[in-house]
């Protein structure tokens, strides 16, 4: 009896978590998107030059750098696909990097990025200001050794 008591009681708790959160994710759902109008997709909206500063912080350490610099995003040609570029004077390590590819999608009013796969584990978003806030690692080969390094960049769109 005890058994058969318990195995309900995990289903039946098992029942109201799907539940709940069936009609949490609905609830999440409405319809104020009826003002935003997109002139094309996501990457060719989101394309431009960000002037900003980045904070570069070694892992493991408190090693930390701020520089100025610039993030450009390009539109590719697959949908709903941009390139990501740095460019600072103080951070070499990351000019001469090549383009990062990420996803990017329209997200409110502004835009939302990310990509999780070779060197870089990149997220971003642009706000309906046009500022941008991103977040990256990146592996610095120095030598023999390798250094892991977190990123932010926060700036506005020239």
């Amino acid at each position: 009896m005890t058994k058969c008591f318990f195995v309900m009681t995990i289903k039946n708790l098992y029942t109201f978590m799907v539940v709940f959160l069936l009609g949490a994710g609905i609830a999440a759902c409405s319809d104020d998107d009826s003002n935003i109008t997109y002139s094309s997709t996501a990457e060719t909206d989101a394309q431009g030059s960000f002037n900003g500063t980045f904070i570069r912080v070694q892992v493991g350490t408190t090693d930390t750098l701020t520089a100025t610099g610039t993030l450009v995003i390009t539109a590719t040609d697959t949908l709903n696909r941009a390139y990501i570029s740095f460019t600072s004077d103080e951070l070499t390590e990351l000019t001469t990097s090549n383009p990062i590819p990420v996803n990017i999608a329209h997200a409110d009013q502004g835009f939302m990025f990310y990509n999780k796969s070779g060197d870089y584990a990149v997220v971003g978003r642009i706000n309906d200001s046009q500022a941008i806030r991103t977040t990256f690692t990146k592996a610095v080969r120095s030598g023999r050794s390798t250094r892991r390094y977190n990123y932010e960049f926060t700036g506005m769109r020239n």
